[in-house]
């Protein structure tokens, strides 16, 4: 518990495990298992002759499913390094724009190849609006622009009920059929801070106080590396075809999608909502997600571009980098959450303004009542079973074996009582236009997230360019 004078802390996260043997998941448990009956097999068929080829065989199996290294098994990583160089092989992690008679029939790179921008009229006078029409999947993304609100010199009350609002949002979005996952993405390029020089001088007033001209000369003078130009939106990814009414044609699933947009309440969470993002307000954060220059380009030029046109002329997708034009990105993705509780202002360090462009992205995939029900009651399943090997092998249960145990029975607990599950997780990108200011880029984000209450991140190797479209209005989460 908190007393008035304590910060509200917040925690309790964990990962979703299945059943297994020891810490083992199902998957790692099912290879161990079937890697041993082969060895015993081959011993009562064949002699001992074949152990000698089974039995080293199989300890490597055994070591690369159980060993782990950033996170996930080092077969798994294996795996996916192999797929990734047979892709590179095949061109397949390579982009380039071609000239052909109909520009029209190209597409974004990579997993955002099957979206197409929808302008959809809004009734009343509240304008069009951008919707990302996924061809592949039939979801509509969309965007809601907004202003975040300063909460360093906010009332402990205030930032109290911010949140609470936040996760009544989330618990919300549970209960609307079509709703398939959420996330929120500041975009933060950094600034000389002439930026902020101008702003403030422009807005001075000659009949001010001497002392409100002061303290703002001051505060100017204090801070000139921290402006930054800062942008932030909420993208909602929608299936119009799983609500009651099914849309007979695009027309129609754009009609449902604006419906279940206007139905999402921010009000009270920290954000103030500008407005519904239009087409083209998507193609400029998509544009300036390739190249950070166009994001002050004049409305006439982005109105001017065709879809494709908002992607990069050239891209190529490294092991640990992503290359697109003269810029060179570098992504992330959340390892591990915090694991002792929180205050709320944990991400502060990771969401300030740095020496080089940073954009973060908290996806959200929002479980449905009965799907929620089902997963809190499988995780309390999971870890009676640990417990019950445990108590079977006479093996005392590890302090955090406990903790977890524990937070799997409070998160059933608050799940029966009316809470909704989320699973959520984190990505970062960082884009340099100089390769050379890629290591400082790197080792600035790795220490933010470091001084975020014990985050871990791990780079998001072989999937660079997937990492760079989760943070952009394109619908896509790694979550679904």
């Amino acid at each position: 518990m908190t007393t008035a004078n304590e910060p509200e802390l917040y925690g309790g996260w964990r990962r979703s495990y299945s059943l297994g043997i020891a810490t083992l998941n199902t998957s790692q448990t099912v290879i161990v298992v079937s890697t041993a009956m082969v060895v015993i097999l081959s011993v009562a068929f064949g002699g001992v002759a074949p152990l000698l080829v089974t039995l080293p065989i199989g300890l490597v199996v055994v070591t690369l499913t159980v060993w782990q290294r950033h996170g996930m098994p080092l077969l798994t990583l294996l795996g996916a390094r192999l797929r990734w160089q047979l892709a590179s092989w095949r061109g397949e992690t390579s982009y380039r724009q071609q000239f052909q008679a109909a520009p029209q029939c190209l597409d974004l790179p990579g997993m955002a190849a099957s979206t197409k921008l929808v302008k959809a009229e809004r009734p009343g006078d509240d304008g069009a609006a951008g919707l990302v029409w996924n061809q592949r999947t039939g979801t509509f993304t969309a965007t809601m622009l907004l202003q975040p609100a300063g909460a360093l010199l906010a009332a402990g009350s205030t930032v109290k009920a911010s949140v609470r609002a936040w996760a009544d949002t989330l618990a919300g979005l549970a209960d609307e059929d079509g709703v398939r996952a959420a996330s929120v993405t500041l975009h933060i390029t950094p600034s000389s801070g002439r930026a902020l020089s101008d702003h403030v001088q422009d807005r001075a007033t000659a009949s001010a106080p001497a002392l409100a001209k002061q303290t703002m000369r001051d505060l100017v003078d204090s801070s000139p590396r921290a402006s930054a130009q800062l942008s932030a939106w909420f993208s909602l990814i929608i299936n119009p075809s799983a609500g009651v009414n099914k849309p007979k044609n695009p027309a129609e699933a754009a009609a449902e999608t604006l419906r279940t947009l206007d139905g999402v309440d921010l009000a009270g969470s920290g954000a103030d909502v500008l407005r519904v993002a239009s087409d083209q307000d998507v193609k400029r954060l998509v544009r300036a997600g390739f190249n950070p220059e166009d994001l002050d380009a004049p409305g006439e030029e982005i109105d001017e571009l065709v879809w494709h046109e908002v992607g990069p002329v050239a891209a190529e997708d490294g092991w640990e980098e992503y290359r697109h034009d003269g810029s060179v990105s570098v992504s992330w993705v959340l390892r591990a959450a915090p694991r002792r509780h929180v205050p709320y202002d944990v991400l502060l360090r990771l969401l300030s303004p740095g020496q080089f462009q940073r954009r973060v992205t908290l996806a959200y995939r929002i479980l449905p009542s009965d799907e929620g029900a089902a997963v809190a009651e499988r995780e309390v399943n999971a870890a009676q079973a640990r417990e019950d090997y445990r108590q079977r092998t006479r093996r005392a249960a590890t302090r955090r074996e406990k903790v977890d145990a524990q937070n799997a029975d409070r998160t059933a607990l608050e799940e029966a009582t009316g809470s909704a599950i989320v699973q959520w997780s984190v990505y970062i990108t960082t884009t340099v236009q100089d390769r050379a200011n890629l290591p400082a880029a790197r080792r600035e984000v790795e220490k933010a997230a470091r001084s975020s209450g014990g985050m871990r991140i791990r780079p998001a190797y072989g999937g660079q360019a997937a990492g760079l479209l989760v943070g952009l209005p394109l619908g896509i989460n790694p979550l679904l």
